[in-house]
């Protein structure tokens, strides 16, 4: 079963109007509304995945006491640190970059993607964004099949 729905004139009596629409509430000035906070967090997220897309670069691998443990996770989010105050927010990333990759320039595409995708998704805009690159990965070599 389907309902047609209809555009009213401005002068149409609310009787004429579907159910649906005279059940909605009338809804004051949007910025009389409320306010929408976007937490840390939700930055925090955007960003590392944000890090994921960019090719050259991928989570760092886990460290403990300064020694490096395991090897780089291309397939998880990378660590990042995000502060938001306002509209506005700082962020800072922890990466590695695959060899033979310019660490310059994949740091520059790095800041690029994130600032474009925290701004699209959440409205944020980055003023300010680190990234430390705590590592240089190499690809992963096939073994040989003869010793």
């Amino acid at each position: 079963m389907s309902t047609a729905v209809s555009a009213t004139s401005p002068g149409a009596s609310a009787t004429s109007l579907p159910d649906a629409e005279r059940a909605l509430p009338k809804l004051g000035d949007p910025q009389e509304r409320g306010s929408l906070t976007i937490a840390d967090r939700v930055v925090e997220r955007v960003a590392g995945y944000a890090v994921t897309q960019v090719e050259g670069a991928t989570a760092a691998p886990r460290r403990i006491l300064g020694i490096t443990v395991g090897d780089v996770r291309p397939e998880k989010e990378a660590a990042v640190s995000a502060r938001v105050d306002g509209h506005t927010a700082t962020v800072q990333a922890t990466v590695a970059i695959g060899w033979p990759a310019s660490v310059r320039q994949v740091a520059s595409q790095l800041r690029q993607r994130i600032r474009e995708d925290v701004g699209h998704i959440t409205g944020v805009e980055v003023a300010h964004i680190d990234v430390e690159v705590v590592s240089l990965s190499t690809p992963p070599t096939a073994r040989r099949r003869v010793q």
